[in-house]
């Protein structure tokens, strides 16, 4: 395949971002975005134009086109994130597509439904593999999470869409995250929390994943950090249906704590904020993790009302997430949560935005590319992956439910991160 070495300032993949074509037979046309400033920490490098802005391409072109593959978990617990993500990925493809594609090709895209399962992930793999597929879109846990790494090793970049787990990200394999990661995202909240005044919290974690364990840890770490105190953790499986002992035990504190952080998902963050209602606990804060959003909290009705979590994105006006989802919602895809299918679309460009500045889709070139990235104008605003070990760095957007709906609150990079 032909290589041709592009300069990156001229690959920001803004055509990608902001030409909203449409596919033939899924979407309707859509104006792309108009151009808009760089947000504060995002300026775009010298000698290109601000997120929002068309910049070409370059003279790439491939003799074989990129193809994508998604690792997607759409049967088990990961489906919150990788249903609306292989979606949303897809319809990042037709924009691309009717831009022209990647190298003068049109950008080819399968699903792999990995179940849940360890075993049939790594088949997955290796099937994406022996069908040539040049990278891989991963799925959010470490138990498939893993096994996908294994299995590729290299072979491909891995682009984990929705995963924060830190632990995941190894450019040296191959390996990036589209995400912050918990680290991040629970030291935003602890910073978040302090910043409103309290001083007391308590957290709510499973042992059933790293997730739901390490998401209230960092959380207990940062808030400590910052001057807080730590009241306790509450055990819970993600099995479990009734908090009516946590809840209990809770109540019979001498004194009631300000924060409740925890990673859960829904319906069972449902269940516990009624059963703090019904105790008359409603008065403790409640703060969450991206679940939140993945799992659509809003959705609780009014017992939800009052919360808060970490968001990935939020729409506004300096990046391209709203004009995204209005093309999704066009195109019939089933996007409910304000992040994932964005983060899904951000994916998608990485990958096209290494082929481009490598010209080239072997998985060496596409791995060395990523690795390089700075200041790529994506979907949720710009992303940078040189110096950053896989896990770029992102604010966090904090973000509550206000009358059934989210809310931006703020945008947040923490002062001090969790170890």
């Amino acid at each position: 395949m032909k290589k041709r070495i592009i300069p990156a300032v001229v690959v920001s993949l803004a055509l990608v971002a902001a030409a909203c074509g449409d596919d033939e037979e899924t979407t309707s046309t859509t104006a792309a975005t108009e151009p808009t400033d760089a947000p504060d920490g995002t300026d775009a490098p010298d000698g290109t134009d601000a997120p929002g802005q068309t910049v070409p391409q370059g003279e790439c072109t491939l003799s074989e086109p990129l193809k994508i593959g998604f690792a997607a978990d759409l049967g088990e617990l990961g489906a919150f994130s990788d249903q609306p993500g292989s979606e949303a990925a897809q319809v990042m493809v037709d924009i691309i597509n009717e831009a022209g594609g990647v190298g003068g090709l049109p950008v080819e895209y399968t699903v792999k439904d990995i179940q849940g399962d360890p075993a049939a992930t790594q088949r997955a793999a290796q099937e994406m593999l022996d069908d040539g597929v040049n990278a891989i879109i991963g799925p959010p846990f470490a138990n498939t999470g893993a096994p996908l790494l294994d299995t590729v090793n290299g072979q491909a970049p891995i682009v984990f869409m929705a995963t924060t787990d830190s632990s995941l990200a190894d450019p040296s394999r191959g390996a990036f995250l589209t995400s912050f990661s918990d680290q991040v995202q629970s030291s935003a909240m602890a910073e978040f929390a302090l910043a409103q005044g309290h001083t007391t919290a308590i957290t709510f974690s499973s042992a059933d994943d790293i997730y739901f364990s390490g998401n209230p840890a960092f959380f207990a770490d940062a808030f400590e950090n910052g001057g807080g105190t730590m009241v306790g953790d509450y055990a819970f499986s993600l099995a479990d249906a009734d908090f009516s002992t946590q809840v209990n035990d809770i109540a019979n504190l001498s004194e009631q704590p300000d924060v409740l952080y925890t990673a859960m998902v829904m319906p069972q963050i449902q269940t516990l904020l009624e059963q703090l209602d019904a105790a008359g606990l409603g008065d403790i804060v409640v703060m969450g993790a991206d679940a939140f959003d993945a799992t659509v909290v809003w959705s609780a009705g009014d017992v939800a009302n009052g919360v808060f979590f970490a968001g990935h994105t939020f729409p506004a006006d300096s990046n391209d997430v709203q004009a995204f989802l209005d093309d999704a919602a066009a195109a019939g895809a089933n996007i409910e949560t304000i992040s994932f299918g964005a983060l899904s679309a951000d994916a998608v460009q990485i990958i096209a935005a290494a082929a481009t500045v490598a010209c080239s889709t072997e998985a060496a070139d596409l791995i060395a590319a990523i690795d390089a990235l700075e200041n790529l104008k994506v979907t949720t605003g710009s992303v940078t992956y040189a110096g950053t070990g896989g896990v770029p760095e992102k604010d966090v957007a904090i973000v509550t439910v206000e009358g059934g709906e989210p809310a931006l609150v703020e945008m947040l990079r923490p002062s001090y991160i969790a170890s």
